[in-house]
């Protein structure tokens, strides 16, 4: 059984190597979708930097009247923050509002000059809103609009933010399902593409599979060898993509780390490294394998 296992992979090699263009053709294809579903891993903290910068800008505030105290707008921060679904609440006074509108606008002369018009300090204290999900700032709006809280609460701005934390939220979900839709996609390319490669063996070594026939060769034999090549075809694509994402990696790193505070994408990667590489090699065996069992399930009569 060993010898006719050593002598299996030895043909399905043997094969490959007389493919020549067609198997470098056929291994490049496949390095797409590999490269592909390890990119997904690779950049997941790039991703989730990136989400979470977005999500950051989806917020609403609730500003309260004149005459609410401190202490109470302090006392429905503390209430609100006991939502399981907020995920930051913050305190931002009459001053503090006053402050932050001159700094984002002092190059403007115009709007400054109105400031200084306005007698006193036109504006009111308030609470900035951060949640979890889209639909859980509906329910922190709900909850705002107590009974208890509406003479507090002047205006909760969510109706005029809702659009826009929904687009937020909507581009968020996309960025995670457009990689995962792209690898299915070339990976059903890859699967036809090797499939497509068997076929054609399958078809020009018509006279040699007689032979082995009829000098007995079992039914796994024949198929084997076939099989064999499409493994072999994922295993040299997956090798290729593992060094390919090490190296972008390890280049990548400066760069992203200037632009991206924190994010340190070699260590990370070297501390997934493991689940990197079978993730690669398990992608390349499904690939070749499948493609190589259709097609000789449907074109080698043995």
């Amino acid at each position: 059984m060993l010898t006719s296992l050593k002598r299996t992979i030895g043909l399905g090699w043997q094969n490959m190597v007389r493919d020549g263009g067609i198997a470098v053709a056929n291994i490049f294809i496949m390095m797409i979708p590999i490269l592909l579903v390890s990119s997904i891993f690779l950049l997941k903290d790039i991703s989730r930097y990136m989400i979470d910068a977005l999500q950051a800008k989806a917020d609403i505030s609730v500003y309260f009247n004149e005459n609410t105290t401190e202490d109470d707008i302090l006392k429905v921060k503390q209430d609100i923050t006991s939502i399981p679904q907020v995920n930051e609440v913050k305190y931002i006074s009459k001053d503090q509002a006053l402050l932050d509108f001159t700094e984002r606008h002092k190059d403007s002369a115009t709007l400054m000059e109105s400031l200084s018009q306005v007698n006193g300090n036109p504006f009111l204290a308030s609470l900035n809103i951060k949640a979890m999900g889209m639909s859980d700032y509906d329910q922190v709006a709900s909850f705002l609009g107590q009974e208890q809280y509406k003479a507090m609460v002047n205006k909760v701005n969510y109706s005029e933010k809702k659009s826009v934390i929904e687009k937020i939220f909507f581009l968020t979900a996309g960025v995670s399902k457009t990689g995962l839709i792209l690898a299915a996609i070339l990976g059903f390319v890859s699967v036809l593409v090797t499939f497509n490669t068997i076929r054609m063996a399958i078809l020009n070594r018509r006279e040699e599979i007689a032979i082995q026939r009829l000098v007995g060769a079992s039914h796994w034999f024949i198929r084997g060898q076939f099989f064999v090549e499409g493994l072999i075809f994922g295993l040299l694509a997956a090798i290729f993509c593992f060094l390919i994402s090490s190296g972008i990696s390890w280049y990548a790193n400066s760069s992203l780390e200037a632009l991206m505070p924190g994010l340190n994408l070699w260590n990370n990667y070297m501390a997934g490294i493991g689940t990197m590489f079978l993730l690669q090699f398990a992608t390349g065996t499904i690939l070749g394998t499948i493609s190589s069992m259709i097609a000789t399930t449907r074109y080698l009569k043995v």
